[in-house]
């Protein structure tokens, strides 16, 4: 988005010694050593340099002017010792490094802006400044061993000594009179005054000497170095233009450990410090953003605050305002942000404010030492970006800290306490999460990549790294009220600028904390209840959800699948209903179709079929293959399989859209399952795993029933085809046979048991035109599609028996035609071949039927008392007959003879053949003996032309059926 105001890379410079090193600040912590023996050459030995690096902040400047009056004036009263205690990286040394120029380089000091305020602060109320012949006597107690001398002590080997040497700048006749004193208050107080002029003293590190004190072989020496500190202490306060400063941290903010020999010195120090001085610091953590910018970038006038901050706020619209700025609490909305960028530019207030509130209340923060190594290496590396015409951020805040460079910045900062165990786990969640050392992997980066690709538009690059770098440093320690993480209105303002939309971040955090697509490590924590704002932060222990999510991450499809599979047949197998059998039929891609449907035709059974849902689904708007094969599998289309038993058989599918949200499902129960295979059994753990489990397996079974929400099965009107049907009803499912069989009794198309009556079956059977043998009744319950499907044979049994009485009644007949009389329905054989079932016929007189022949030549005959013909309609339900059913008077059977020929076909395309394979399949269908029609002879002449190999199955049923077979050699 093109601004109306400059970049600030554009109107701030970083100072030469940062460019000159890449970002990174040498010497970044000062040494009073160094500044003051110069075994190094550092910058900082020039007064007028530090001054220009230092941000004179209002602590720092009270603190140096308190020392600066008690150095150059003889004004009586005022405390002469001084004790600075800030924790690590707060500013002691280099504090002490400012106290040695003023007093040691008082006139080009006092010249700079540092000094000139410590001057005009120390000169309020008509003081004058006089430090022209002060003494300045540094003990760097890390510097020093115990015992041994050193080249700038000379002889001295204790502390008492030391400071004798460095007062009397080595004068060796001076310190052996002064040394003979020894180290009592006055003699002490005698030798400062000896000087004849102001005295600084400087101790630094005290504890470091202490721990060499605590050693076996100087503890010995700690008694009379005891006895001389507490002198020191004392007697500092009777000599005028005396200061004593010493930098010992308390031990509330040391985490280092030390032997209860130095503890027991530290505790004896702050004894005399409490007795004699005050306690002091030099910076305050609101003073971050000044002393970063000034240890950062070069002066500079003025810069675009307002401008920015306005554009900032009239671009927020609606969305950001509702949503973010006005949740995210005092101070931290677009109220005031001009106030705040004042003291923050170019960084973002919400990223001084982390640094401020959150981080510097963790002792071993080493606040301004690490901030500035952190903040110097993330503003080289933007400035760099933005040199190369590459996207900057118009703000530097939390998630533009350029993980990959600075990862190492932060964990070094004591921020985590030298915790070796979190470090380490932080440094893999960052390479995991967010980015690799690299910048080319991590998922953060991957989910950047994946919006690309989804054709989402973020108004800004990488908005996934960047939301997801906030929300680690929001995760590395507890924040304020000991809250983890960050809020939702904390990461969507981490990728705020003007020209983003809000739509588009928020789509980047909802993909962010998805469980599916997600970081591994991301924790919830929701409030009590429901009540109040969720809180995300990234977790580093082996928690739960982290094992969920990387088994999440390796349940493969076809794992997945077979896992649906198994259940659905589960589910199905043990809610079989009144069907004679389940079947279900597994995806097997490399079979022909009549292959993986070989176990579904089966005869006098009643099948629910189950088709595996990785390979079966329908209303998906690309279901055509589905419904082609369940037809061919019923019998019907073009494509049909060779089916007698399809009208008994029942389809059951699943839903498109349902299987996809019950595949997820699945992947949770492999996820949870495989998290149970990590943990050992007695790890606290696995209870809570294990109940995830149980409420996983329980999901995917209710929401694969849901999902298996169609069926099929056929139907005959005009003709046979295929009828499809859906439970709307959640509480149904096509996976169990109770719910399927209620629903086909709904439609017409089952009974339940004991409801088949025998005035319904009499309608089906006056459908069809000629006697049915017993065995040929029950077959069309199971062939027939216009005949319900029934429980059990026992139900048919019972209807046949019903029709041998009432009106239009039928009697069961023998071989010769001789009426049998049946007492029960147990005495009917269903399975005869012998025994038929007839109307009762009306007295008529006897006639000898005349024989018909059927001739087939090249062809197939049929006759029309075959099966009933596809124009029969459906039963209207179990019922009594219609009144307009016309009853059927036995006659004598007549006979009429059909010659079908089709001379010389060719059969090369494929419809052709088809057509003669259906006519032959009838043909079929009429000898057969147990569904065929009444006939009496056939004359079969059939001619082939075909490659013998083709024929060689003909010929050997021709010869089992004592046919003539003849074969002649053709030059074709």
């Amino acid at each position: 988005m093109t601004t109306a105001y400059p970049h600030w890379a554009e109107v701030l410079t970083l100072r030469p010694e940062i460019t000159d090193a890449n970002g990174q600040i040498a010497d970044l912590q000062m040494s009073l050593y160094s500044a003051v023996y110069t075994d190094r050459n550092v910058p900082y030995t020039d007064p007028v340099y530090y001054a220009e690096i230092t941000e004179p902040t209002p602590r720092l400047v009270q603190f140096m002017s308190t020392v600066a009056r008690r150095l150059g004036t003889r004004t009586r009263g005022g405390k002469a010792l001084f004790h600075l205690d800030q924790g690590m990286g707060g500013g002691k040394s280099h504090a002490l490094v400012g106290l040695y120029h003023l007093a040691n380089s008082p006139q080009a000091f006092l010249a700079t802006e540092l000094g000139q305020r410590v001057k005009d602060e120390a000169e309020q109320n008509g003081a004058h400044l006089n430090l022209g012949s002060a003494r300045v006597v540094v003990l760097s107690a890390d510097n020093m061993t115990p015992g041994a001398t050193s080249p700038e002590f000379g002889p001295a080997t204790t502390l008492y000594e030391r400071f004798l040497w460095a007062l009397f700048q080595g004068d060796r006749d001076r310190y052996t009179q002064h040394l003979a004193e020894g180290s009592n208050k006055a003699a002490l107080a005698r030798a400062m005054e000896a000087v004849q002029g102001p005295v600084l003293i400087l101790l630094d590190e005290l504890m470091q000497y202490a721990l060499d004190l605590a050693d076996e072989k100087h503890i010995a020496t700690m008694p009379g170095e005891k006895v001389f500190l507490d002198c020191l202490m004392d007697a500092v306060d009777e000599v005028s233009q005396v200061a004593f400063v010493i930098v010992m941290i308390r031990s509330d903010r040391d985490d280092r450990g030390y032997p209860v020999e130095a503890e027991s010195l530290r505790t004896f120090v702050t004894s005399g410090i409490e007795r004699n001085g005050i306690g002091d610091s030099v910076t305050e953590p609101q003073d971050f953003s000044a002393i970063i910018r000034r240890r950062l970038f070069q002066p500079v006038d003025r810069a675009p605050i307002s401008a920015l901050a306005t554009a900032w706020a009239e671009h927020s619209g609606g969305a950001w305002t509702e949503q973010v700025f006005q949740r995210l609490g005092a101070r931290r909305g677009l109220t005031g942000l001009t106030e705040r960028l004042a003291a923050s530019y170019p960084f973002s207030p919400d990223v001084m404010a982390l640094v401020r509130d959150d981080w510097s209340r963790h002792a071993g923060f080493q606040r301004v030492r690490s901030t500035v190594e952190i903040f110097s290496a993330t503003a080289y590396y933007w400035a760099r970006e933005h040199e190369a015409g590459r996207w900057t951020p118009e703000l530097i805040g939390i998630g533009d800290l350029p993980l990959h460079i600075v990862i190492e910045n932060v964990l070094s900062s004591g921020l985590l306490h030298g915790n070796e165990r979190v470090i380490q786990g932080f440094r893999q969640v960052a390479a995991t999460d967010i980015t690799t050392k690299d910048g080319t992997r991590g998922r953060a980066r991957t989910l950047d990549t994946l919006l690309a690709a989804r054709g989402v538009d973020t108004g800004q690059p990488s908005m996934s790294l960047r939301m997801a770098t906030a929300l680690f440093c929001y995760s590395l320690v507890p924040r304020d009220q000991a809250k983890r993480g960050a809020t939702k209105p904390e990461l969507l303002a981490s990728v705020y600028s003007p020209g983003v939309e809000f739509n588009s971040a928020e789509e980047v955090f909802n993909l962010l904390i998805s469980d599916e697509e997600g970081l591994g490590a991301l924790e919830v924590t929701d409030t009590a209840s429901g009540r109040g704002t969720a809180r995300f932060h990234l977790a580093i222990a082996q928690t739960l959800r982290m094992f969920y999510k990387q088994a999440k991450g390796s349940v493969s499809a076809s794992d997945r699948d077979a896992y649906l599979w198994e259940r659905a047949k589960v589910i199905a197998r043990s809610n079989q209903g009144h069907f004679d059998q389940v079947i279900p039929v597994a995806n097997n891609p490399n079979a022909a179709l009549s292959q993986v449907f070989s176990d579904v035709d089966q005869n006098s059974k009643t099948r629910l079929v189950v088709l595996d849902p990785s390979r079966w689904t329908l209303h998906n708007g690309r279901d055509t293959p589905t419904r082609a094969e369940v037809s061919a599998l019923l019998g019907v289309g073009d494509n049909s399989l060779p089916v007698d038993n399809g009208a008994s058989c029942v389809v059951a599918c699943v839903n498109t859209q349902r299987r996809d949200t019950v595949r997820k499902r699945a992947i949770e129960v492999l996820a949870w399952r495989s998290v149970i295979s990590q943990l050992d059994s007695d790890d606290d753990k696995r209870p809570e795993a294990q109940a995830e489990l149980r409420a996983a397996i329980q999901r995917v079974d209710d929401d694969l029933q849901k999902a298996f929400q169609h069926f099929a099965y056929l139907t005959r009107t005009d003709q046979t085809e295929v009828e499809w049907q859906r439970f709307d009803d959640d509480g149904k499912t096509a996976l169990k046979g109770g719910h399927v069989w209620d629903a086909l009794v709904n439609h017409s198309r089952a009974v339940h048991p004991g409801r088949l009556s025998g005035a319904y079956l009499k309608t089906l059977l006056s459908k069809i035109a000629r006697d049915l043998t017993l065995k040929e009744i029950g077959q069309q319950f199971y062939k027939n599609p216009a005949f319900p499907l029934v429980p059990s044979v026992d139900d048919i049994r019972r209807a046949v028996h019903q029709t041998l009485t009432g009106p239009d009644s039928f009697q069961v007949i023998d071989g010769e035609g001789a009426p049998q009389h049946i007492a029960s329905p147990d005495e009917l054989s269903i399975g005869s071949l012998e025994l038929r079932l007839r109307r009762t016929p009306a007295p008529t007189t006897d006639s000898t039927p005349r024989p018909a022949q059927v001739t087939v030549n090249s062809g197939t005959s049929s006759s029309n008392g075959s099966t009933p013909s596809r124009s029969d309609g459906p039963p209207s339900g179990p019922a009594s007959p219609s009144a307009n059913s016309r009853p059927i008077v036995s006659t004598p059977a007549e006979y009429h003879r059909y010659r079908i020929e089709i001379p010389n076909r060719s059969m090369a395309s494929t419809d052709a053949r088809r057509t003669v394979a259906n006519l032959l399949q009838e043909v079929l269908d009429l000898v057969d003996p147990e569904i065929g029609g009444d006939i009496q002879l056939i004359d079969l002449q059939l001619t082939l032309t075909a490659a013998p190999a083709a024929v060689e199955k003909v010929e050997a049923t021709a010869d089992a059926a004592n046919a003539d077979w003849e074969e002649e050699a053709l030059d074709f």
